[in-house]
Order: structure tokens, then sequence, then C-alpha cells
């Protein structure tokens, strides 16, 4: 066994498990380097072509035991994001290529590929640099079969073990028994990579991004997963070890209690009803919100339809993909954001590479403004879809980054164009769809009665409104210390925007990070906000918040802090109001 040590990655998928590490190997594998002679160029050739179809049918293989098993959408989602790339004619083309030049079939799938892949590692996108590890996966595969190898198996360990490993393939998960994998570390990935996302439909505890965890992990270490704070522990001494375990039982009960509470309302102590809302990017997340006793989808962002793909969604699709969602939900409401394309999210299809250098994407093209300038009919095309399944369920239009009347009433005449062309169509459409806006910008918050007496409601998002008021990028760690979500400035604005939304006679809600947590949950229930919504599993948390809460000292509070001069004034205002309300039980949160 190796030494003591704490590694720091991402937690993706909370819990805290222990366990002794298997090491799973996920390198490429060597490829033979050697010259083909012209006479047996085509024999070379067909071996490749032969190593993609096998590739390409243990792929849709996968995908039938996969939706046999589960449906997990995601998992088929990455499924057929692989399949793709082996039927995308320049991997063909590219790698056959090197073949007619002389090289042997593994060579040429290695030259081709490294290729493509500096060309991701170049983008500045993280979200796009993660999806090189698509294409390693694909190769990976690739040469497996070229060379008559098998991938290490990740079932029938004859104890519980905690699996490591650079990252985690799709097909993976068809091992992966809880009975046998208590958690999972990978050494690449974030918390939009495809690791974070199967460890999020499993439900297994899981660190990922912990550098270099492959070679400071030794085979039989005990290993400590905290998938709630982003620590790997390595062999720690029994102390420390104890302390872990006492905070797993302790995490455990927590968790218990409050997935028992799932069914009960979210009601304050003096009566006051609060809508608990789910933010979703996947159709799965959906069922987990369902079975968190969600109250409907508040946030369920449509950017990955269009992302890591070469062709759109067509009108068709994206109706399919909505339905899913809003049937999933039964009769539930489900507000839809229209695609925020732009900004770190800068989708191939739309976007060349460095076609924006030297220009802050953050306040750039992207959101509506993006939508109305640059993809008018892809934009009408979602908004089509959009009005015809709002005849499926109770369905609401969210528009992101709107900054002002005139940009909203550009929106308003778009969707009508919508409603006239789905009515010459013969198309069933919804023509009373509620529409709203994010109030994202701090004109928008400034402007919010004007705005909302256009709309239908309002909800915040604070993820970016935090960015654009204290000029702080969210993705430029160099300045993260300052992108302080209790800023006295952020919470005027949100104030400013509920008096707006109030004034005009519509419903407010928050749909930003800061909905998730406590503190802040607390806060807007006291700032007259009878709407979070956030990610699926804050939502126990904070039902067990909220019931234990009494709306008049909450908006007594809300004013003392509205009237705070400092961000750390704010916190210890909202720590007070927490701890004399329900203790330390949000220390897991």
């Amino acid at each position: 066994m190796g030494d003591m040590h704490r590694l720091q990655g991402v937690g993706v998928s909370p819990g805290i498990v222990v366990g002794p590490a298997h090491l799973v190997a996920r390198c490429m594998p060597d490829a033979p380097h050697y010259c083909i002679t012209p006479e047996h160029r085509h024999e070379e050739e067909e071996r490749l072509i032969n190593a993609l179809e096998e590739s390409r049918s243990q792929l849709l293989k996968i995908k039938q035991d996969l939706t046999k098993q589960n449906n997990n959408p995601e998992l088929l989602y990455i499924l057929d994001a692989h399949r793709l790339i082996l039927e995308d004619n320049m991997l063909r083309d590219g790698t056959v290529a090197y073949v007619k030049n002389g090289f042997n079939a593994e060579w040429a799938v290695v030259r081709y590929l490294s290729e493509v892949i500096a060309i991701f590692q170049k983008m500045d996108d993280a979200y796009l640099r993660e999806k090189r590890s698509d294409i390693e996966q694909v190769g990976k595969r690739l040469l497996n079969n070229l060379l008559g190898h098998s991938e290490d198996s990740v079932a029938g360990f004859p104890e519980p073990v905690i699996l490591v490993a650079e990252e985690f393939t799709p097909s993976d998960t068809l091992q992966m028994k809880h009975e046998t994998v208590l958690g999972f570390v990978a050494q690449r990935g974030g918390r939009t990579s495809h690791t974070a996302i199967l460890a999020k439909s499993l439900d297994i505890p899981a660190v990922v991004g912990v550098d270099k965890a492959t070679i400071k992990i030794s085979q039989g270490d005990l290993l400590v997963v905290d998938g709630l704070s982003g620590f790997l522990h390595i062999n720690p001494d029994p102390h420390t070890l104890d302390k872990l375990k006492d905070k797993q039982q302790r995490y455990s009960f927590f968790q218990k209690r409050l997935l028992e509470s799932t069914i009960q309302p979210a009601i304050t102590k003096d009566g006051r009803k609060i809508l608990l809302k789910a933010n979703i990017e996947l159709y799965s997340d959906a069922f987990k919100a369902k079975r968190l006793g969600a109250d409907g989808i508040g946030l369920y962002r449509t950017e990955h339809l269009y992302m890591n793909r070469s062709v759109l969604p067509d009108e068709e699709e994206l109706v399919r993909t909505f339905k899913q969602v809003v049937t999933s939900m039964k009769g539930l409401p489900v507000t839809i954001r229209t695609m925020d394309i732009g900004g770190e999210k800068q989708a191939k299809l739309f976007f060349k590479e460095g076609e924006y250098a030297g220009v802050n994407p953050a306040m750039g093209m992207q959101g509506i403004r993006f939508c109305l300038r640059e993809e008018r009919s892809v934009f009408l095309s979602q908004l089509r879809a959009l009005l015809r399944i709002g005849s499926e369920g109770d369905v609401r239009i969210l528009l992101p980054m709107i900054s002002g009347v005139s940009e909203l009433e550009e929106v308003l005449q778009l969707l009508a164009e919508a409603k006239d062309g789905l009515t010459e169509d013969g198309l069933n459409f919804n023509p009373d769809v509620q529409v709203g806006l994010m109030v994202e910008v701090p004109a928008a918050a400034l402007c919010a009665k004007e705005l909302g007496a256009k709309v239908d409601f309002l909800s915040i998002g604070t993820n970016d409104l935090i960015q654009f008021t204290l000029a702080v990028d969210r993705q430029d760690e160099s300045v993260a210390y300052l992108y302080e979500s209790g800023h006295p400035a952020v919470l005027r604005l949100i104030s400013m925007a509920v008096s707006g939304g109030v004034a005009s006679g519509i419903p407010v809600s928050v749909c930003g990070e800061m909905a998730g947590d406590p503190r802040f949950a607390a806060l807007f229930m006291g700032m007259g906000i009878d709407e979070l919504s956030m990610t699926p599993g804050c939502l126990p948390l904070i039902r067990r918040i909220t019931r234990a809460m009494d709306f008049t000292q909450q908006e007594s509070m809300a004013n003392a802090v509205l009237a705070s001069h400092s961000t750390t004034q704010v916190m210890s205002l909202l720590e007070e109001m927490l701890r004399s309300s329900v203790g330390n039980e949000h220390i897991f949160h």
C-alpha cells in the first residue's frame, strides 16, 4: 500500500464511501507502426473498415442492452455520440488516406485522431475541450478491435471496490453494480464531462478531475471518496478514518431523513406555500426531480441539443425530446429555456474556432441576441417546437439574456410569426403558452416593471446576474474570489426584480444556483419569492429548510440583509437565521 494522501478533485455525485481501490486500465493501447506495400494496401483498408463496422456494431449492441435494462437517456445519448463519430465520413476518409499512403491501419488511426484531438485541445471553450475524450474513447475502441484486445472488465469483483481510472466509458455502466462498485474516481473529467453524467445517473459517489490519480493510487489502497467535498483520501490513518466514517454515517442518516420528508409539502410553519422546482438538462433528471418531490421543472436547459453535433436537430426531433420531459412530469409545469448558445457554450455548429478570439464572450453574442442576429431561423424552429409541445401539457417558454423592452418585443414578434406559420401548416399547438424572461443582467432587473408588463413571469438567473453585476467572469479562476453571491449589490438587484414583478402582477422565481443554497433560499422566501428552482438533489434539503422557517421572521431578516453594507455582514446574518431555525443540519449542503 502507498502512503497516506488527500487529493482534491471535483465532487460530481454526492455521498461518502470507504473501500479498496481497483485500478482499471483505460490507456490507449500501443499501436504497431510499419509500412504497407502497395499490393497489400487494399487488404489493410478492408481491415480498417471492418474494425470501424465492428466498433459500430458493439455500440449498437451496448445500446440495445442498456435500453432493456433502464433506458437511461444520458447513456444512450453518449453512445449515439460515439456511434456518430464512427459513422462520420471524415473519420473513415482521414484514416483510409493514411493507409493509402502506406501506413498500417493502427498507425493510421493514431495519426488521424491525434490531429483531431489537437484541434479540440486548442479550443477556448471548456465544454468542447472535454469532448476530445469522446474522440479518444472511440479511438481506443477502434484500436482494440484492430489489435484483437478487450477492455478491462469493471464487473465480477469478489468484494466491493472503488474503481479508479483515467476515465470511464458508457459501456462500463452496463457492468457497474451497487453491490460491488461502491464509488469511482476518474483522473479526467469535470462537472459537464460524461464521467460526471454517468456518476449522477448511477447514484454512485464519485470524484473526477483528480490529478495523477492512477499514479498516486495503488491497487488495494484503502480509499475514502467524498463526493460532497471532492476530496479523495488514500490510506487515511485510524483517527482520520474514524472521523470520515462518522461523517459518512451522519450524512446517510441525514439523507434518509430528508428523503422521508419528500412527500411533505414545502410550507412554512406559518402556512406559506413555496413551490420547489428542478433545474434539468437531461431527460433522466426529470425522473429524479419527480422522485424527489419537485413541483415541476423551473428550468429545462436546451443547449445540449445543439452541442457536440454535426447537424442541427430539426423541429420534429425537438418536439420528440421536449415531449419526453413534459410527459414524464405527468401534468406538472415544465419551463423550457430557449437555446442559450454563446459565451462559454460555443457549439461547433455555429461558431468557428477562434471566431470571437480577443473578445469577452460573456459580454458578446449569446442568448437572445445570438438567436435574433445570428441564427434567427434556428430560433424560429425551436419556438415552433415549443408552441407545439405546449398542447401536450403545462409548458412555459423562458427567454435568456433579455436586456431591454425592444429586444423582448422583437422576440414576441417572432413568436407571433411562429404561431402564424403553425396555423398555416395546420399543426396543433397552444397559442396561449406562458412566456417569461430571465433576469440575469442588471438592465433587466432595473427595468423589471416594464419588462414584466409584457410577459407572464420573471425568473432570476443568479449565476449570470452575479457575473455581470460584479464584472467577474465566472470562468476566470484568477478573479473567482470576487464572485460573491451575497454581495449587497446583487441582493438589491434581486429585490428590485421582485418589486418589478409584483408591480406588474406576475410571479417571480429564482432558478440560479443560489436557490439551492439553504441560506439564500430562506432569504428569497423572506423577500417575497414563492418559487425556487434548483438542482434536483437540493430539493429535499430546501424542503426541510422551508418547513422549519417562519415567514414573518424571514421577512424581518430579509429587510436587515438588504440594509447590509458588506458580503461578510450579509453572510453572518444569513447563517444566524439558518442556525436559529434548523441548527447545523445544513452542514452537508
